[in-house]
């Protein structure tokens, strides 16, 4: 009996194998690559940022290269969105008018800047310009397209790219030999400051609380937590004090909703593995996070007390008050994307933190005001309100949380950290992830 059994599985393993592949086989091949074509895709951009970001840290290839595979694939994208709306496959989106509107205004800044090259292609060693803030866009509105069920996905890579960095970032704090930036000792993963680092690592921990908040299945709730659990030392480890305010926004909003929802469980778990984390970096003595806090929360006391010294907040306060004076003289358009180095008063800018030179206001608000102008500043925020408004609505409606806690962390932290290319993608890939409709 076992052996007819046997030849018989063997008979009709045989026969698939001889049937001939038919039109309709090779249009379910088509069909599923085509389905999955813009995920793949968005998926190329990410490890190209991480591995391109591995490189500049290597000194393999400059920042400027990497700026340029940026506006290359900004490039794809337009040809891609082109292809898109010939074939009639474009979907109304209320952010799509908020994009179009921020592409306008810095079209608009880009022809009245003090130096158009620099709005065209970006300054020295920041390279933010223009062509890259379209492929910002462009990537934001191609990743509206993504489907409802590949979102996931999508976030689990991000979540790759960010183990990946982590890992890193922490041999480079033990100084592990042959890791590259291990001799500083300080965590800064593929990124070349830890201040960047670490809102890449607000991002992806937000990602990854979230999933766990959002997950019923037990094996892929312990895998978030293992993860959340990590990317938290990683963050730590940077000591960057804007991200920590940013998780701590994140994690009012987590208490407000798990209370809201009933997760209790999930809300104290979450209670959990920021206690562990953070009791595991201090006690490693890694992190000065806790003192920076409390550093930070004194100085926003004397603030509120009108006892704003210039070296407060690592000199934030002495480059904002200048950039205030600024803001009557270019206020309706902006000295240009990515100009403010020739706007700010440099000759009479110098701190005991090294910085020779302003390039950029600390505060991705401010900098929006003075490079853009007031209607480049309203754009932006009204994409953000959209898209914050958008993301709570669908949280309550859907059940799911992970999909608007990377953006309020990052608009929180925003305010005192700045955009650079190596992360700024990541974010918006978030924004157009938060706004499908």
């Amino acid at each position: 009996m076992e052996g007819t059994k046997v030849e018989n599985k063997a008979k009709t393993l045989n026969d698939k194998l001889k049937r001939e592949i038919t039109k309709e086989d090779l249009m379910k091949v088509k069909n599923f690559f085509i389905d999955k074509l813009l995920l793949i895709y968005i998926i190329g951009n990410l490890f190209y940022i991480l591995v391109g970001s591995y490189l500049v840290t290597a000194e393999t290839i400059t920042i400027s290269t990497f700026s340029y595979g940026e506006i290359l694939l900004m490039m794809l994208n337009v040809a891609i969105i082109i292809v898109m709306l010939a074939k009639g496959k474009y979907k109304k989106n209320s952010i799509h008018k908020w994009l179009l509107a921020i592409f306008l205004v810095s079209l608009f800044t880009t022809c009245f800047a003090k130096f158009k090259n620099v709005a065209f292609m970006g300054f020295l060693y920041r390279n933010e310009g223009l062509l890259v803030i379209i492929y910002y866009l462009t990537l934001a509105f191609l990743a509206t397209f993504i489907q409802e069920k590949q979102r996931k996905v999508l976030i689990n890579c991000i979540l790759i790219t960010g183990i990946i960095q982590c890992v890193y970032a922490i041999l480079q704090v033990y100084d592990v030999p042959g890791i590259i930036g291990s001799r500083k000792k300080i965590a800064q993963g593929f990124i070349t400051n830890q201040n960047f680092f670490g809102t890449y690592m607000l991002i992806c921990l937000s990602y990854s609380i979230g999933a766990y908040i959002d997950e019923n299945k037990i094996t892929k709730k312990a895998i978030y937590i293992l993860i959340s659990i990590l990317l938290l030392v990683g963050m730590l480890m940077c000591n960057t004090t804007s991200v920590v305010i940013g998780f701590g926004a994140v994690l009012v909003y987590i208490i407000i909703y798990c209370i809201k929802n009933k997760k209790i469980i999930k809300l104290l778990t979450t209670a959990v593995v920021v206690c562990v984390s953070t009791i595991i970096t201090i006690n490693l003595g890694k992190t000065n996070v806790i003192k920076d806090v409390t550093n930070t929360a004194k100085e926003a006391t004397e603030i509120v007390k009108g006892n704003a010294n210039d070296k407060f907040g690592s000199g934030r306060i002495k480059i904002w008050k200048k950039i205030i004076e600024l803001i009557p003289q270019y206020i309706f358009c902006g000295v240009g994307i990515d100009n403010l180095y020739y706007a700010f008063p440099n000759d009479d800018y110098r701190n005991e933190y090294n910085q020779q030179y302003c390039d950029k206001a600390h505060n991705e608000y401010l900098q929006l005001l003075i490079t853009e102008g007031i209607f480049g500043l309203v754009a932006y925020l009204g994409l953000y309100f959209v898209t914050v408004k958008k993301g709570i609505k669908n949280c309550y409606k859907n059940k799911e949380i992970c999909y608007i806690l990377p953006i309020g962390g990052y608009l929180v932290q925003a305010f005192f950290n700045i955009s650079v290319i190596e992360v700024a993608p990541i974010f918006w890939i978030a924004i157009g992830l938060c706004n499908i409709e």
